[in-house]
């Protein structure tokens, strides 16, 4: 095989919560890759320290704020990137937050509507926003960043596995309507990988026991362990792959 089919070399990639954990991972494993890489995240200093890190690649990388559930804000931050960095090739919709409760019966609207406008309407917006420019030139790869907890339940985190088997789904519609112009979407399902976001989990004793229990690879695995993923369905080695959900989990999910 030839491997050059994985090069990002030429290409141009956004990349949604990326100042830290995952996010930070896959801009740099990206950028190693050879894409020219957006860095954003609702906090500019954390997605501006992650551009400047992968700069030092040999690659251009720009870091711009982007809160995903800002529909003008994403609009602007794609055609700023399109004019600034260069033509989107690669969307990685990774922002994400979870649930503020631990109880369906606690989950207030307010809570429910916060979690699906980042996890699911924020990757929406952004990949319509970039698909209607990818179209126009004859493809692109959109990448979405779900869970393994969009395919199977977790009791305690109704919003965030309801939210994340949503983005799965809509990464399979987006896949068959958007075919025709060669952009090809596809989703990853991580599992327990330790970041801010798991942290917690991993300290309680009696969670992180139940993660490791779970998963028989091991659980809170570090963030780099999805970027071999993300380089694949971003690159040409993975031409004939769309609406395919590829998941890194450890074999949680394989029980």
């Amino acid at each position: 095989m030839d491997l050059s089919a994985f090069s990002l070399a030429g290409r141009t990639a956004l990349i949604t919560g990326a100042g830290r954990g995952i996010g930070r991972a896959l801009a740099l494993g990206l950028a190693g890759a050879g894409a020219a890489v957006v860095v954003t995240d609702v906090e500019e200093g954390a997605a501006a320290r992650v551009a400047e890190a992968a700069a030092t690649l040999g690659v251009t990388a720009r870091a711009q704020a982007l809160d995903v559930t800002r529909p003008e804000a994403i609009e602007r931050v794609v055609a700023w990137s399109e004019r600034e960095v260069g033509p989107l090739d690669v969307l990685v919709n990774n922002a994400g937050v979870r649930d503020e409760t631990a109880d369906a019966l606690a989950t207030t609207v307010e809570d429910w509507d916060r979690v699906f406008a980042v996890n699911v309407r924020g990757p929406f917006l952004l990949s319509q926003a970039v698909a209607r420019r990818m179209a126009a030139r004859g493809g692109g790869s959109i990448v979405n960043i779900a869970s393994q907890l969009g395919l199977v339940g977790m009791a305690g985190r109704p919003a965030y596995t309801a939210s994340k088997a949503a983005l799965i789904n809509l990464s399979r519609t987006l896949a068959l309507e958007w075919a025709p112009q060669r952009i090809r979407v596809n989703a990853i399902a991580p599992g327990p990988i330790l970041t801010a976001f798991t942290e917690w989990l991993h300290r309680d004793p009696a969670a992180n026991a139940r993660y490791q229990a779970a998963t028989p690879l091991g659980a809170f695995q570090d963030p780099k362990e999805i970027v071999g993923a993300v380089v694949y369905l971003a690159s040409a080695a993975s031409a004939f792959v769309t609406g395919s959900v590829l998941v890194v989990d450890g074999g949680y999910t394989a029980r």
